[in-house]
């Protein structure tokens, strides 16, 4: 069976059921959209689909009445127009819903290239037209990679050209490479990242790490012969061993990195989630006399095979990261408050080096990269931005003092380019190589 069949029997299947099951959510959103105003619950718009030929899409309106006819079609965060339920429907993405009826019918798919209005899609190239030759969808590569548009577009003096000249590119890009290898098993995994946010994949990893642990430990201090009545209190005992340190890594920061990095400033902060579940653990078997958590032997070993299976855990991702990305060096420039674009092992020891040196009271604000997989996550707890044409956004212009370009030699021209998108900005632009002796310019 072809894989265009196939996708087309999928996605009636699961359209039909998903409309069957999800009626009752679907009747309470509509009730609250029209108690949140009294207007009307769904949004319609025209957009460009296959072959170039508009449909209507629906969505549950999201912001106040006539808001089309107030503002533009893209929006960015702090949007007045987006009202208090609507922030709850686009952050959830629950606002697409009514599209399953789009894809029961054949004008879309699940997974597919997002349909644009016309006004964007007469801007695009001839060779950006070729994903018009395929069916939309209610995600894809960019839906993932853009989760937060509304962030990358904040503080952005004119949102509409920012977008098409930075956004929409980038999104088509992401859109061709997904159809240069378009498979059923992609677009099943497409459809899990949409459905399960970041921090979700991260708490279940914890968990089960945790949970692993504690049944490590109990084998450690009962010699690989646990007891019968322990193994009976295992899951007794798991709600209060595993909830507070979970609990506690979530506050500590810790679900925002798990991919990615991981370092001194990571450790410390497990740590720290960690001993704090301990005292809790501790004092909660005491006053419980053993009823809620085993003894304390139990939880201090446990407390230890816990810290060890989590920086093992966190460092053999950083190391498939490492693995997987380009490879990279790293020197130091910096003045004042700095934004390094690049987020490869050049620019994040770079931001390591400048944080262990901050007697010249320098400090890096942000990363910023291209490759959209990074955006979001905190290196080191310092925020990747956004794509490197964020920095023109009048936020950031603001925030910052120098821009450190960090990219190695073979993305040389990007480099180039780079410095010539802030020439003329009051921004000062310094370049870092791998070499020995540190390359700097400004422009």
């Amino acid at each position: 069976m072809s894989y265009t069949i196939s996708k087309r029997l999928f996605d009636l299947a699961c359209a039909g059921f998903g409309l069957l099951v999800l009626l009752p959510l679907g009747v309470l959103l509509a009730l609250l959209v029209k108690l949140s105003d009294g207007g009307p619950v769904f949004y319609t718009q025209i957009r460009v689909g296959q072959s170039g030929r508009p449909f209507p899409i629906r969505k549950f309106r999201s912001m106040i009445l006539n808001a089309d006819k107030l503002g533009l079609p893209v929006t960015k965060e702090g949007d007045p127009r987006i009202t208090w339920i609507g922030r709850l429907l686009r952050k959830s993405k629950l606002d697409e819903l009514p599209q399953l009826w789009n894809v029961f019918i054949g004008q879309m798919s699940f997974v597919g290239p997002r349909p644009e209005v016309s006004r964007y899609v007469e801007s695009y190239t001839a060779e950006q037209r070729e994903i018009l030759r395929y069916k939309p969808g209610i995600t894809d590569m960019a839906t993932l990679q853009f989760r937060n548009e509304e962030a990358l577009l904040r503080g952005s003096t004119d949102v509409e050209a920012f977008y098409v000249q930075y956004c929409l590119p980038k999104k088509i890009a992401l859109n061709r490479q997904y159809l240069e290898r378009a498979s059923l098993l992609q677009d099943l995994w497409i459809i899990i990242q949409t459905l399960c946010p970041y921090w979700l994949g991260v708490v279940t990893v914890y968990g089960a790490t945790l949970v692993a642990s504690l049944w490590v430990a109990c084998l450690l201090r009962f010699d690989f012969q646990i007891p019968p009545e322990i193994g009976r209190h295992f899951w007794q005992f798991l709600p209060a061993m595993v909830m507070p340190q979970v609990f506690l890594l979530v506050w500590r920061g810790q679900v925002r990195g798990l991919m990615s990095y991981f370092s001194i400033p990571e450790i410390r902060q497990i740590a720290v989630a960690l001993g704090a579940a301990l005292l809790l653990q501790l004092g909660l078997g005491f006053f419980s006399r053993g009823r809620l958590a085993p003894s304390s032997s139990i939880i201090v070993i446990h407390f230890m095979v816990s810290f060890l299976s989590l920086c093992a855990v966190r460092m053999g991702f950083r190391f498939m990261r490492e693995r997987a990305g380009r490879s990279r060096g790293g020197e130091q420039i910096a003045v004042c408050r700095v934004g390094i674009v690049g987020t490869g092992a050049l620019a994040t020891n770079l931001a390591l080096d400048l944080s262990r040196g901050d007697e010249s009271g320098r400090k890096v604000v942000a990363f910023f990269d291209d490759d959209p997989h990074s955006w979001h996550k905190r290196p080191h707890d310092i925020l990747v931005a956004g794509m490197p044409e964020c920095i023109l956004n009048r936020e950031w212009q603001e925030e910052l003092d120098e821009v450190i370009v960090a990219l190695p030699e073979s993305a040389s021209a990007r480099a180039r380019e780079i410095g010539a998108l802030l020439r003329g900005s009051r921004l000062k632009v310094s370049f870092v190589s791998s070499r020995p002796v540190l390359q700097r310019q400004s422009v």
